[in-house]
Formats: C-alpha cells, sequence, structure tokens
C-alpha cells in the first residue's frame, strides 16, 4: 500500500474515534503524527519506539478502550 493510499486510511479511521476516548490516549496519538510529520530521522525513531510499544501493549489498550 502506498503512502498516500495509508495516510488516506489513517484520514478516515480518525473520524471513527469515540468522543470518550481519553484525552490522554488521543493526544498521545496527534504527538506521534506530528513528530512523522516533521520527517527528521530522530522523529522516525521516535515513532518507532511508539509503535513497538503499541504493538506490545495492544491487549491493554483495547482494554482501556472499553
Amino acid at each position: 500500500m502506498s503512502t498516500k493510499e495509508l495516510k488516506e486510511r489513517m484520514l478516515a479511521r480518525i473520524k471513527d474515534i469515540p468522543d470518550q476516548a481519553p484525552p490522554s490516549m488521543v493526544q498521545r496519538v496527534l504527538d506521534a503524527i506530528e513528530e512523522l510529520a516533521k520527517g527528521e530521522k530522530a522523529s522516525m525513531e521516535r515513532m518507532t519506539r511508539f509503535l513497538r510499544n503499541i504493538e506490545e501493549d495492544q491487549d491493554l489498550l483495547h482494554r482501556l478502550a472499553q
């Protein structure tokens, strides 16, 4: 999937985030997106660590979201 297609899918999914989602969680995602948008190497490394943490804690994050 191309970067453009992925960005379009992200925008569509953002609209599906429930209004009752914890603001702190939404803020962390926004922070990550802002870092990614900078396109700096250090930002990319932080994003990689962030995504790895999300993968490792996926079950916990799903339970918190409910």
